[in-house]
């Protein structure tokens, strides 16, 4: 029964990935601005059909690795103790992102369910184009021209970022097991919507695959984007063909990495 997996990876996973069809790539030695919100700490409450099922939160930071600056993003899901007993999960999805290139550049998947261990992890190398999928002791790859590239979590933090210009939709391209596809996400409209934190005007964004279906290839996900600076990823709400899925913001912090995070207030903006 691998349903309650499905409901919290889905969250963060469901939403696509990738950068602006139309965006180019800086050059590595000058990278001037973050290329999305950096540390900063995001907690959600996941229900189903209006049931508590799990908490996702989503993280990012700022790291060197061989002398090279990336962005990370990490994001972990937990099922309550109550669906514990029916079907534990504890997920752990990590992104590391080139803001230099404007690419992810390894995308690692480490599920708990019951007592079954899943291990993916991709690696993208910039200069050929090859994607390596590396699971279950078995390694896989396609060459692609499409750039940049962008995995799951690199695009929703990206995406954040891209759709506070005003424009109506952006052209995605998403980097999947088997294949680099475009996407589009369409800013929907405005709308104030009630959050801990008080009263939000956030925008209503439906990113899609070019061939109109979702990404569950069944239904719809709406992502609710503040009109903030940090545009602050305020809710996700699935409409599946089995229910309704929503990811809610219930906390907002500096993440511990960060310069000033000492002292911050979690539960406040």
């Amino acid at each position: 029964m691998r349903f309650f997996a499905t409901v919290l990876v889905a969250v963060a996973v469901c939403a696509v990935a990738a950068a602006s069809a139309g965006e180019q790539p800086a050059a590595a030695a000058a990278v001037s601005a973050d290329p999305f919100p950096i540390g900063e700490r995001l907690v959600y409450k996941v229900t189903f059909m209006g049931i508590r099922c799990g908490t996702m939160t989503l993280e990012s930071f700022r790291e060197v690795e061989d002398e090279r600056e990336l962005c990370r993003i990490v994001m972990t899901a937990r099922t309550t103790k109550f669906f514990d007993g029916i079907y534990r999960v504890r997920s752990r999805i990590e992104s590391w992102f080139d803001p230099g290139a404007m690419s992810t550049i390894r995308y690692l998947d480490v599920s708990h369910e019951k007592k079954r261990v899943r291990e993916e992890r991709y690696e993208l190398d910039l200069e050929t184009g090859e994607v390596a999928r590396f699971k279950d002791g078995e390694v896989t790859s396609f060459t692609t021209d499409v750039r940049p590239l962008l995995d799951p979590l690199a695009y929703l933090y990206r995406l954040r970022t891209l759709v506070g210009d005003g424009t109506q939709s952006v052209e995605l391209n998403m980097v999947s097991s088997k294949e680099a596809f475009a996407t589009v996400a369409e800013d929907r409209k405005t709308k104030t919507i009630g959050t801990p934190f008080g009263k939000r005007e956030v925008l209503l964004v439906v990113p899609r695959p070019r061939d109109g279906m979702l990404f569950t290839k069944k239904g719809e996900m709406v992502m609710a984007v503040g009109r903030d600076d940090e545009g602050t990823l305020y809710r996700l709400a699935f409409d599946l063909s089995f229910g309704k899925l929503v990811a809610q913001l219930i906390e907002k912090g500096a993440h511990p990495e960060s310069a000033g995070a000492a002292g911050a207030n979690p539960a406040s903006e």
